[in-house]
């Protein structure tokens, strides 16, 4: 032990890092199986200099598998004819660009990640859209999604938790897409695929035969991105604007084919009829417009309509950043989708910036410039550290090391 705690022993200074710094790589080389003189035995065991263990540590396998990319998985093959198919029908004059809904289950993970068809868009040059995004998480369309995928796959994830989930049922599946805007399906299992062939709204363009799995990708008819709505929309009085009630009346609604005439929305011009969550709302009917040359961004969404006036759905996720030009507003409507009234012919939609974006910037920049000062200021002049407190008064005899000097400079503590 140091005779002053404020000079430590340099040699247990030095000697303790290098001692953790030993045990740590003995453990750590001990589960990988990679220390000098190591061997592993007939017995199934790894031994060092006398220690043996069982353990085997998963990093080289978790590593080798993350890193060694698509192109070494057995399933590449497989993976490659189904984009490389998708991006040959979305180029296609015939069928064209759109979102794609894949079935679902846990071995995709032979692709490298069940995720892996999240790419679609990357290997198609941004032509065909992946349903489940990267970073769905960050998307209220979430919830919808994955109720999409419990109807359209033998064995989905249902990874949102208090959905109410049903099992296979393509016909139900595919009207959701038509209502999403989902211009293609992509199913391996039989049992989907018995249901899909007897959908008339559905149509196999295309077939991938894996060594797993055999795709059929099928067309799914009538969803447009952008359309016209045929019965005003109704604002609902009693729902807050976002949250669990917004979600739980949203489901209700999307689970409910017989409500969809008639959308439901947070907010809306004085002539849209108002309602109560849970009642039937009253059914207005407007003329419907022709919708063209609808054309999808990274951040915009455009189309032309042929006439001003009536409500035009654009099957995209609302956020309140979006705004329109050639429309009054953007109306939030049931499950996350937008409204909007054109008040002229073209209209187009940007994903700019709120207050609160420009105010983070705000923040960030003085942020940097406070920054920036406190780097030119001059270094601050610290104060000479203070003697270590002493609790109790000790003799000199006890003490010696203390001169008369010390122990008056020392500030008494009563005990």
């Amino acid at each position: 032990m140091a005779k002053d705690v404020d000079i430590p022993v340099r040699s247990v200074v030095t000697a303790s890092p290098l001692v953790l710094l030993v045990l740590g790589l003995t453990v750590i080389g001990m589960g990988l199986h990679v220390l000098p003189f190591g061997d592993m035995r007939a017995d199934g065991r790894y031994h060092w200099l006398g220690f043996s263990t069982t353990d085997k540590s998963y990093v080289q396998d978790w590593s080798r598998w993350n890193f060694s990319g698509y192109e070494r998985k057995a399933a590449y093959p497989e993976y490659r004819a189904l984009v490389s198919t998708m991006a040959s029908l979305g180029h296609s004059s015939k069928h064209g660009c759109g979102r794609a809904m894949w079935e679902y289950e846990s071995q995709l993970d032979q692709f490298g990640t069940p995720m892996a068809l999240m790419l679609l868009p990357y290997w198609t040059d941004e032509c065909i859209g992946s349903m489940e995004g990267l970073y769905f998480e960050a998307s209220a369309t979430t919830p919808y999604h994955f109720l999409n995928q419990s109807e359209l796959s033998a064995a989905p994830s249902r990874a949102q938790r208090d959905l109410q989930y049903g099992d296979l049922d393509v016909e139900l599946g595919v009207k959701h897409l038509q209502l999403m805007g989902v211009k293609y399906y992509m199913a391996f299992s039989p049992t989907a695929v018995t249901q899909a062939a007897a959908d008339p709204d559905l149509t196999e363009v295309a077939r991938v035969n894996g060594a797993v799995r055999h795709w059929h990708i099928y067309q799914v008819a009538d969803a447009p991105l952008v359309e016209s709505v045929r019965n005003l929309p109704a604002v609902d009085t009693d729902v807050p604007k976002g949250g669990r009630k917004w979600q739980d009346m949203a489901e209700r609604w999307y689970l409910d084919p017989t409500q969809w005439s008639v959308l439901r929305s947070i907010s809306g011009p004085k002539d849209w009829p108002r309602t109560k969550a849970n009642a039937q709302p009253k059914r207005i009917a407007v003329d419907p417009v022709r919708v063209s040359n609808v054309h999808e961004g990274a951040s915009t969404i455009s189309f032309d309509v042929s006439a001003t006036g009536t409500p035009v759905l654009v099957k995209s996720s609302y956020f309140p950043n979006w705004r329109a030009s050639g429309a009054d507003a953007v109306y939030r409507v049931a499950p996350n989708f937008m409204v909007v009234v054109p008040t002229a012919k073209h209209v187009v939609l940007r994903y700019g910036r709120t207050p609160v974006d420009w105010l983070a910037w705000l923040l960030t920049f003085a942020g940097v410039a406070l920054a920036i000062v406190l780097w030119r200021r001059p270094a601050l002049v610290m104060p000479a550290p203070r003697p270590w407190p002493i609790r109790l008064r000790l003799e000199r005899t006890t003490a010696p090391h203390l001169d008369e000097t010390d122990e008056e400079r020392a500030p008494i503590v009563d005990a």
